[in-house]
């Protein structure tokens, strides 16, 4: 996650990766202003007219949150509140937005005070945090790496060693020696 602090009560975010959404989830409480782009519908009123489904506008925003809510699997973080500033003027301050946002979404945060332990999470950025799993038997290897709640493959490795037919000059310590050769890269 790239981060901005703005000044001593604004804070900017990039979202990189989806345990940023995690980091974002913890972050983000009741009452706090976010300031976002997003898409609004517009319906056009006419008389003796149907209806339409309306115009999709980009807009941008400033929420007071009400609610937010995270969806891991998608990798979206919901962020529902009712809007204090917009951009538009057809749009209606008062009322209640939703602000979905994902990866390589940009939003800022404006809170009354930052408090220590959220400034510690915006500022640490670990990457060697997970863990590595490894799969592995005489015939091949497959190693991942775990984050937050996703698993990312890193390689599958082959041992070189042959069935019953063919005979060959397999070496099972090499293999066990090059697997972890490849945990520590």
């Amino acid at each position: 996650m790239i981060t901005k602090i703005i000044d001593d009560t604004t804070v900017s975010f990039l979202v990189e990766e989806p345990d940023d959404l995690l980091v974002l989830r913890r972050i983000i409480q009741k009452q706090d202003k976010i300031i976002s782009d997003t898409t609004r519908v517009i319906k056009q009123d006419k008389d003796y007219a149907r209806p339409d489904r309306g115009e999709r506008i980009k807009i941008r925003i400033s929420l007071e949150v009400e609610k937010i809510a995270l969806d891991a699997v998608f990798d979206k973080l919901r962020i529902h509140g009712t809007i204090l500033e917009t951009t538009n003027e057809v749009v209606s301050k008062g009322v209640h937005h939703s602000i979905l946002v994902r990866i390589g979404d940009s939003l800022n945060v404006v809170k009354k005070k930052w408090s220590p332990v959220e400034l510690k999470l915006i500022k640490t950025k670990d990457d060697n945090f997970g863990f590595i799993l490894v799969a592995i038997d005489k015939g091949d290897c497959g190693i991942g790496k775990l984050k937050g709640t996703h698993l990312e493959l890193m390689q599958n490795m082959y041992s070189g060693s042959s069935g019953k037919q063919y005979k060959t000059n397999f070496n099972i310590q090499t293999f066990f020696e090059n697997v972890a050769k490849a945990m520590q890269t």
